[in-house]
């Protein structure tokens, strides 16, 4: 049983407004989108032959995935060109496979222990194995009516006092490919038009997890598994830690904290390798970090084009990819305009709010050094920026300019391909690293944040402040 599918297809409706330019399954939680939590598990339990069932904006998640080598495994697809159903889906997904699979949910995240499901498949006559989770909000769900082991009927959304269990399905099956002949050709659903069938003749065995089961298919739901799922990550071998700077190894532009600083200049004599990247200059990110930790870093400014090596105080610069005078003109020409249609004064000054940085034109909406509390009230959700960022696309060609979203108030500018996957990139051949061996922190691993690029060459780690920073790196 070396086969797995993944139901990925769904267009993610109540996920809007997350979902109009990304699909579901590249939504990132913790840092990684969806589905590579769910092939890392499969892989961590011994399957690699993988295929994604998908539709909705199929070529984004072919073009992150491939063909699964850079994850460890092998991975094809079964492309809906018009919506199939969950029944649909899967059968067009297994119609090559002779063996039983195994079926995930492509929105259910669960530490899933794969090889105890499937040792439990091989001890039972049922063709089909479904996890069950136990639930206390059942009137949520469709809930299991068992006979032992064996599931016999569903019960939709019941009162809590009338459930006949706890039990809820998880979205993990075993499958042996006999059970969707029941299926008609086309559209169908595998719940109503399988499951409740087979059920009633015991053809459906039970596995109970209750572990991790974090469902991603709400806004509220999505937002809660990005606090509370714990990914599976090997920290073994990860001795580089490359972090950002405001909101996760400091307060927005203030200096380290002793307790962070203390912590970092520890594991740095301990034998890791820390190197800082964010899009503010080289210059105030020394001031931030260099100016308590003493041991040998790495100051990647202006989302890596800037990179500056510090040691016992002393400093050497790398190498520096800048703007050019014309571009320059043409950035600062369209924030000045944003500026007075948006009517953005400044708490400090206006020099305080426009800052070259080189390779890089930041806009710090009410000044990089007002006041933090103010700062941080501004624009918690980013829906502010996201405006000025569509405002300043009538005048800074996509083709041309990156425009993210960065710290708390603030909105970065630079060349296109300017991001930190290649910031990470070029700071990791300039050293021969290798990415398998990084770790990164951010507070902004989501789309149109300024470290969700990160993810597509490291591992992250997605942290809300300093302090959980600081917990986790106590962790490592």
């Amino acid at each position: 049983m070396v086969t797995a599918i993944i139901l990925a297809g769904g267009l993610g409706t109540r996920l809007r407004p997350l979902t109009e330019e990304t699909p579901k399954p590249l939504l990132p939680i913790k840092g990684k989108p969806i589905v590579e939590h769910l092939i890392e598990n499969l892989k961590h339990n011994g399957v690699t032959d993988i295929i994604l069932s998908i539709g909705y904006k199929a070529e984004q998640i072919q073009q992150y995935f491939g063909d699964g080598e850079k994850f460890g495994v092998n991975i094809t697809y079964s492309i809906e060109d018009e919506p199939l159903g969950t029944g649909g889906a899967i059968k067009q997904a297994s119609k090559n496979l002779q063996n039983p699979f195994i079926l995930l949910w492509g929105d259910n995240l669960m530490d899933l222990n794969i090889d105890k499901m499937i040792h439990e498949y091989q001890m039972t006559s049922a063709p089909l194995l479904m996890t069950l989770t136990p639930r206390e909000d059942v009137e949520h769900f469709g809930v299991a009516k068992l006979d032992g082991n064996t599931i016999v009927s569903f019960v939709e959304k019941p009162n809590r006092e009338d459930a006949p269990s706890n039990l809820i399905n998880a979205g993990g099956f075993i499958v042996d490919p006999k059970v969707l002949e029941m299926l008609p050709e086309g559209k169908s659903s595998i719940e109503k038009d399988c499951f409740e069938k087979i059920a009633s003749e015991g053809k459906i065995s039970a596995f109970v997890h209750d572990k991790q089961w974090l469902p991603t298919d709400t806004l509220e739901k999505y937002n809660y598994a990005n606090n509370y799922f714990q990914p599976l990550i090997n920290f073994e071998n990860k001795k580089i830690i490359m972090a950002d700077v405001d909101d996760t190894t400091c307060d927005s532009c203030q200096l380290i904290s002793e307790p962070m600083a203390q912590q970092i200049s520890t594991m740095i004599q301990n034998g890791y390798t820390f190197a800082f990247i964010s899009g503010t200059d080289s210059e105030n990110l020394m001031k931030m970090i260099s100016s308590k930790v003493k041991e040998e870093h790495h100051i990647l400014g202006a989302t890596g084009t800037n990179y500056t090596y510090v040691k016992n105080g002393l400093t050497e610069e790398q190498y520096s990819q800048l703007l050019t005078g014309e571009q320059k003109n043409l950035i600062f020409s369209a924030v000045n305009s944003m500026i007075e249609e948006f009517s953005l004064e400044p708490a400090t000054s206006r020099e305080d709010q426009i800052m070259d940085r080189g390779s890089q034109i930041t806009l710090s909406t009410l000044g990089r050094n007002a006041p933090s509390i103010v700062k941080a009230a501004y624009d918690p959700d980013g829906n502010k920026r996201k405006r000025m960022v569509t405002y300043l696309r009538q005048f800074l060609s996509s083709e041309v300019f990156d425009i993210h979203i960065g710290g708390t108030t603030s909105v970065d500018i630079t060349q296109k391909g300017t991001d930190k996957e290649k910031g990470i990139r070029e700071f990791l051949a300039f050293h021969n690293y290798d990415a398998k061996d990084v770790i990164y922190f951010g507070d902004k691993i989501y789309p149109g944040g300024n470290d969700y690029a990160a993810l597509r060459i490291v591992d992250c780690i997605s942290v809300k402040n300093p302090e959980e920073t600081l917990l986790r790196l106590k962790e490592l």
